[in-house]
């Protein structure tokens, strides 16, 4: 089988992710929380805000993997905080996980990825913020960015694409309210199987065709016109 690695695969879109393909795919995951479930073959536990650990679990990876088809950078961190009581160990660490880690990773692997794919999760706050937010909606318009950067350098090689959800439940224990629901065009709030059905589509085009791509899954909540 194919070897995929998904970053933050224990819970919520990671997990999601990891039950959709682990019957298609060998699935390696890396997370600082092991996982509860069983939708994976490796497990390598990490803290990708920590650099140097995760410039470590590449090298054992690189030892133990000769080849990968693909890799979903999921994990990150997220903090909402007024800017005045946001510290600058807020800022580097959402930074450090939501950004430098899938740099490294994109960066240390591509070669083990020829005619493979990968996928960064945004988020919509890469184009629509709330105030309180500043390093999270950096951190996730960098991805963005770093996903078309990537699509380019490694152009005829990699296919290289980013997901940006809106408000995907990822709390199993809470069920959204009928407004919640009805604010969303789409009828409902999201679903972490909605981004991993992405996922699983953009993993089967083998031509190389989609590359470069933004994917917006919010429930049609970003065209949504708001007045006050």
């Amino acid at each position: 089988m194919q070897k995929i690695i998904i970053t933050g695969a224990s819970h919520g879109i990671g997990k999601a992710i990891a039950q959709r393909l682990y019957t298609k795919y060998e699935i390696i995951a890396i997370d600082q929380e092991i996982p509860t479930h069983t939708y994976f073959t490796h497990f390598y536990r990490c803290d990708l805000g920590q650099s140097d650990a995760l410039l470590e679990i590449i090298t054992q990876i690189k030892k133990d993997v000769t080849s990968l088809y693909g890799l979903i950078n999921n994990a990150g961190m997220f903090i909402h905080k007024p800017l005045n009581e946001q510290s600058f160990h807020d800022w580097e660490k959402i930074i450090a996980v939501n950004l430098t880690a899938p740099y490294l990773l994109a960066h240390a692997l591509a070669p083990l990825l020829t005619r493979g794919h990968i996928i960064n999760i945004a988020s919509t706050r890469a184009f629509m913020s709330e105030a309180g937010t500043e390093p999270y909606s950096a951190s996730k318009g960098g991805i963005v960015a770093l996903s078309h950067a990537l699509s380019l350098s490694l152009a005829g090689k990699v296919s290289v694409n980013s997901i940006s959800p809106g408000w995907i439940n990822t709390d199993e224990n809470y069920e959204p309210t009928h407004e919640e629901h009805a604010w969303h065009p789409s009828g409902r709030v999201g679903k972490p199987s909605d981004i991993a059905e992405l996922v699983d589509f953009l993993l089967e085009r083998e031509d190389g065709f989609i590359t470069g791509s933004d994917f917006i899954v919010d429930g049609g909540v970003s065209k949504k016109m708001v007045y006050p």
